[in-house]
């Protein structure tokens, strides 16, 4: 394997491992659904609300597609190496895949508490774990991103930061 498939691998292997809450090689439904779930809770935010509600389903269709593209057993979950090809197969990274952008337009206006179209650097780190960044690298990705130094993103800023984390 080239080191460049493998850097392609290692985001998508190391977000895996984060989601296998459990520890028993696989990602299931419940695990890929923990983080929106925790974060909405950390944030008390209720997932009857309507921002709860777009949050949850817009990861439920991106769990469906992943579903849909790495189940090679069909079994209802993703291995690690399932969950790995979904991700980097042309067809997750397709500009025209179904709900694209779909979880980050969310998670934006779940996070963007007082509704002013933007994030500040602590609304930002409160996606960091849903990101699965640390918080130091969220902290560090804010401060680059934010280059006219307003300690602001909107949500383009945001969607290009999210894209740049997984696809660099």
């Amino acid at each position: 394997m080239t080191d460049i498939i493998k850097n392609a691998q290692l985001v998508p292997a190391q977000e895996f491992r984060r989601m296998d809450a459990d520890g028993d090689g696989t990602v299931d439904r419940n695990d890929f659904l923990r983080a929106p779930h925790r974060l909405m809770a950390e944030l008390g935010i209720p997932e009857e609300s309507d921002k709860g509600k777009a949050l949850l389903a817009a990861n439920e269709n991106q769990w469906q597609f992943l579903l849909s593209l790495g189940d090679a057993d069909g079994d209802g979950s993703l291995s690690e190496e399932e969950y790995v090809a979904a991700r980097t197969s042309p067809a997750f990274r397709s500009k025209d895949r179904p709900g694209k952008g779909e979880v980050c337009r969310t998670l934006f206006d779940l996070l963007d508490r007082d509704d002013d179209g933007s994030l500040d650097r602590d609304e930002f780190l409160r996606a960091a774990d849903f990101l699965h960044m640390s918080a130091e690298e969220a902290g560090a990705y804010f401060t680059e991103l934010d280059a006219d130094g307003s300690g602001r993103l909107d949500s383009k800023e945001f969607l290009k930061a999210v894209r740049r984390f997984y696809t660099s």
